[in-house]
């Protein structure tokens, strides 16, 4: 019972936040949804009141178009123009009558040449000397262009005053046309101030849509009138077109129609007289409009902040509960976090553990590469303590091979020596035998006589103890002969193993070397890992005791209970 007790109270705790977030999500669809209706009723009133202003410029646009066209009917006078301007323009054409045609202007600008200098000189002048050349030249061409300038405005003027007394001829039909378009401009600013009076008497309910068709109808019905008014002043542009074609025809008229001037001006001020009243009565409509565009403008304004007061007030409900959500939003992270960050623990300690395992392998494959590593040490040791043994007692043979070679040499010095002293001997004793030989046989008989027989045995004696001593010291020498060549022979080899034996305890003691450094490495790597291996345990003990405080909990998260699992073998210290 202990036990369901919490679990049932955890259970509520889930089914509560549950309900409560369903609740929160709701809430916050269901003020989307309102925010997003009075945005798009926003958006709409904006977009109405942006098409209205708009179509208030093209009306306006189309009206200064007819009026352009009224006052473009007359000819030499622009539509922008002030009246200071328009009696000027009338004095010019009063004054021009007495200058000469335009064929003899044309001859002037004909005969008008630009005269191009000669850049080439410019390359032998100094920099001021250019500058002035420039200059002057500068000057020049500005002169000229101001007289060519001067004679095309000249010209065009010309061409004016012979169009007007051309057009002349027409002044009856253009005053009809000037009334037709008069009455078409009044019936159109009659029909815009029966639309503001109706907006003026008519009242903003909430209906929106009937308030956009009446406008669209009355917009449709100006569209159509400012087509008729288009179609017309296409009509009047293309005899317009047909009275500049019949411009050469009558410049030959130009003589007759010269009192039709006066009749024309007085025409003209009265066309004058009629755009002012046009124009006063435009401004007037402009303000009537403009009022009426102002009352509607306020009271769209003043819905506009209605709804933004209460899209404000759904702004606040809808901060506070996405702080709310915000709130439980990050609890629910910072468990998921904590979460993770155990598991990732769990995961890096088992990591570690497998290395651990992986590098008590690699240290006992180490250990054993290391006992055969000594064994063989050991064996070359005593192949070179074996083979210290042969160099000693080869070194030894060598002495005593010395020694004999140095009794050798001295038996043989004495030898030599004896047998020089022989070979004299036997040489004075083969002098004094020629000497007897050459002596008469008398004295040889009295010498014998004398000496006697004693001489001639110690001659023989002589003879032969020198050739006996000749045979002994030939073989010695031979046998010395024979033993120096067998002890050089057996010499030879006995220094090659030497050197042999030394280059290999130089390359067995490098090897050792190596080893015992490697051996003393791999040591301390074992040592820091079996450090970091207990520090590892202790902090998994530490989680894994902190995680089974939290077992009830956890038991709703399968990966952790088995990551739970897995530490409790480890700390047992069994097989994975």
């Amino acid at each position: 019972m202990e036990v369901s007790d919490p679990l049932e109270h955890e259970l509520q705790k889930e089914i509560s936040n549950i309900m409560i977030r369903d609740y929160v999500c709701s809430l916050q669809r269901e003020f989307e949804m309102k925010l997003w209706e009075h945005q798009n009723c926003i958006s709409t009133l904006n977009g109405n009141w942006k098409e209205k202003v708009f179509e208030i410029a093209v009306l306006e646009d189309e009206l200064r178009c007819i009026l352009n066209a009224v006052v473009s009917l007359e000819p030499g006078i622009h539509p922008h123009q002030s009246h200071s301007s328009l009696e000027d323009q009338i004095l010019v054409k009063m004054k021009d009558d007495n200058e000469p045609p335009v064929t003899e202007k044309a001859t002037d600008t004909s005969e008008v040449m630009l005269d191009i200098p000669d850049f080439s000189l410019l390359k032998h002048m100094q920099s001021e000397e250019i500058t002035n050349f420039l200059k002057s030249e500068w000057l020049k061409l500005r002169r000229q262009h101001e007289s060519e300038l001067h004679q095309k405005t000249e010209e065009l003027f010309r061409v004016k005053r012979e169009y007007a007394k051309a057009k002349a001829s027409l002044p009856l039909k253009k005053e009809r046309e000037l009334e037709f378009i008069k009455l078409k401009l009044l019936q159109t600013i009659s029909k815009l101030g029966e639309i503001t009076t109706r907006k003026e008497n008519s009242c903003f309910d909430c209906k929106e849509n009937e308030m956009m068709c009446r406008l669209k109808d009355r917009i449709g019905m100006l569209l159509h009138e400012n087509n008729c008014l288009r179609g017309l002043l296409a009509d009047k542009r293309k005899e317009v077109k047909h009275l500049c074609s019949q411009v050469p025809d009558a410049k030959s008229q130009v003589a007759q129609h010269s009192l039709s001037e006066a009749k024309l001006l007085n025409s003209f001020e009265k066309v004058r007289a009629e755009l002012e009243d046009l124009r006063i009565e435009r401004h007037l409509n402009n303000l009537l409009d403009s009022s009426i565009f102002r009352e509607v403008f306020d009271d769209y304004e003043n819905q506009i902040y209605d709804m933004n007061q209460e899209g404000s007030f759904l702004r606040e409900l809808l901060n506070e509960k996405e702080d709310q959500l915000s709130i439980i939003y990050e609890d629910r992270q910072k468990l998921k976090y904590e979460n993770n960050q155990l598991v990732s623990i769990a995961g890096s300690i088992i990591q570690h553990h497998d290395q651990v395992n992986l590098v008590n392998d690699e240290l006992l494959m180490f250990k054993e590469k290391v006992c055969e590593q000594e064994l063989l040490i050991l064996e070359t040791k005593s192949e070179y303590n074996s083979m210290k043994r042969c160099l000693y007692e080869a070194m030894q043979q060598i002495q005593v091979c010395k020694q004999e070679v140095l009794e050798l040499t001295e038996n043989l010095t004495s030898m030599s020596i004896a047998l020089e002293e022989a070979k004299e001997k036997n040489a004075s004793l083969e002098a004094t035998i020629q000497e007897m030989k050459k002596t008469p046989a008398q004295s040889i008989g009295s010498y014998r006589g004398q000496t006697g027989e004693s001489d001639l045995a110690s001659m023989e004696k002589l003879s032969k103890a020198y050739s006996d001593f000749e045979r002994r010291l030939a073989e010695s020498m031979k046998r010395n002969e024979t033993r120096l060549t067998s002890i050089i022979g057996q010499f030879n080899p006995l220094v090659q193993q030497v050197a042999a034996l030394r280059k290999k305890e130089f390359w067995y003691k490098q090897i050792i070397e190596i080893k015992c450094s490697n051996l003393r490495k791999a040591e301390a790597e074992v040592d820091v890992l079996g450090d970091e291996v207990d520090t590892l345990l202790s902090v998994l003990g530490k989680i894994y005791i902190a995680l089974d405080h939290y077992s009830p909990v956890l038991k709703h998260y399968p990966g952790v209970t088995e990551i739970l699992m897995l530490v409790q073998k480890v700390l047992k210290g069994e097989n994975i």
